[in-house]
């Protein structure tokens, strides 16, 4: 977010300079997609969605056979991707005859999947935070970025969201407001792109009367961001007595779980779009207006449902997403395994599109964190810290008490005592004051009861909504 900007200067700084600061660096991306390069983009998915099945996959099949060439070219891929005749005659056989690619593999040697003709210079490098169980660093060409952003603001113009018009309000993991500010303004802001952060570290409901207040004079369209986020946020107004009354919201990163949407359609009064999607890029799925599960993007992917065995499910089928980029050839992740679970739904949907569908995606539960105020806060926005760590296999929140939260580290080859110190400082500059934060490194961490990491593991039970 501070895009080589110091976070210790930033938060130095008076809120009208943190505000300039934040509309400076967000109006960087605003104008690129403002230009008239990425709005042609963006419409011409908007045809794509309609388009008719035999021109579908000859777009993904030349698209794939595109990437299939790059790959051959990685350390990773050499000598087992045949020639380019071979690829161009049948991509789609040539990629199943690839082996499913997995995580570890990526995290151990990112730099074997760029292409030896491609400087890694150009392009943008970018952290996950191992909310999986395992960081990787992944890079980005600049059209893989663009077709990501325009298929964000194609899910969004559909459900009602407009370019540039409509406000709306972020609520993510930046520590846009330093965590000791104790009076608002709780949020910043960026004019032209119609862009507020809202602090998820201060929801509270002491809090809520100042949020609902900016909300209404500002008057904020849409919220966006983690389902626990936006649950919080319903929480603390419920719990004031406080509604406000929006055209939307969009969530991701996390699942939404049944009480959240109720919660949170109840406050705001309005419908909360699923966008599913993936740091690595392989795969990306929108839910439209609809409502009829999630269409997954072909435009930039060519996807997989894969049974326990590795075979293709049909309709009605549950297993693996895994993906294949068709815009990356920069870093080309093929066959990649999500650790997604969906089932792939039945019949045409009534909208005209005519994409593949399936469930909402099972993946990883994010556990809200109870403060020793009461306040809740996302695990998702205690990702960030560790995004610059590069010497952690897999890391965990254990969350006991309220005042205490302790960190489960399985170390990798370098693991020292300054990334412990180096963590614990990262982690409580996110935190409130009260609460103390350990590092324990760990063997291992087990999988939960449905067989799947969980990044956060809280013991302590929320406070009763309307207490």
């Amino acid at each position: 977010m501070y895009s080589g900007l110091s976070y210790s200067v930033y938060r130095a700084l008076p809120v009208r300079l943190q505000n300039l600061a934040v509309s400076a660096i967000s109006s960087v991306r605003w104008n690129h997609e403002s230009s008239p390069g990425f709005r042609k983009l963006v419409l011409k998915l908007r045809k794509m969605q309609f388009w008719p099945p035999d021109d579908m996959e000859d777009h993904r099949l030349r698209r794939l056979a595109e990437v299939l060439r790059a790959a051959a070219n990685t350390p990773f891929y050499d000598g087992m991707i045949p020639d380019a005749r071979t690829i161009d005659s049948d991509p789609a056989a040539v990629l199943k005859s690839l082996p499913i690619l997995d995580k570890r593999t990526v995290a151990e040697r990112p730099g074997d999947f760029i292409p030896i003709d491609v400087d890694p210079a150009g392009l943008v490098k970018h952290g996950t935070s191992g909310t999986t169980g395992l960081p990787l660093r992944v890079y980005w060409n600049r059209e893989s970025m663009d077709m990501e952003r325009a298929l964000i603001w194609r899910h969004r113009l559909a459900v009602g969201c407009r370019f540039g018009h409509d406000w709306v309000g972020m609520l993510g993991g930046h520590r846009i407001v330093p965590i000791d500010q104790a009076t608002p303004p709780y949020w910043r802001e960026c004019p032209p792109a119609r862009l507020s952060y809202l602090s998820t570290y201060h929801i509270s409901p002491d809090n809520a009367v100042h949020y609902h207040k900016y909300l209404e004079e500002r008057q904020i369209a849409f919220l966006s961001g983690y389902p626990s986020a936006l649950y919080a946020l319903a929480l603390a107004f419920r719990r004031c007595g406080l509604s406000a009354r929006l055209k939307g919201a969009f969530f991701g990163a996390e699942p939404l779980h049944d009480f959240q949407r109720e919660a949170v359609q109840e406050v705001f009064g309005c419908y909360l779009w699923d966008y599913y999607g993936l740091t690595e890029r392989v795969v990306s799925a929108s839910e439209f207006e609809c409502r009829n599960g999630l269409h997954l993007n072909w435009e930039n992917s060519y996807f997989e449902i894969l049974d326990p065995e590795g075979r293709d499910v049909g309709p009605g089928g549950a297993g693996e997403l895994v993906g294949t980029s068709l815009s990356n050839t920069g870093f080309t992740l093929l066959r990649y395994r999500t650790g997604d679970m969906t089932r792939l739904l039945e019949g045409e949907c009534s909208c005209g599109r005519i994409s593949p569908r399936v469930e909402a995606i099972d993946t990883k539960v994010e556990d809200l964190l109870v403060m020793p105020d009461g306040s809740l806060l996302s695990a998702s926005n205690l990702t960030y810290p560790f995004k610059g760590m590069s010497h952690i296999r897999q890391s965990q929140l254990y969350q006991r008490v309220p005042e205490e939260l302790v960190i489960r580290i399985v170390p990798d080859l370098g693991f020292n005592d300054e990334d412990v110190e180096n963590l614990r400082k990262e982690v409580l500059e996110v935190l409130p004051a009260g609460v103390s934060v350990s590092v324990v490194c760990v063997p291992s961490i087990p999988v939960n009861s449905s067989g799947k990491f969980s990044f956060a593991v809280s013991d302590v039970p929320p406070p009763t909504e309307r207490s």
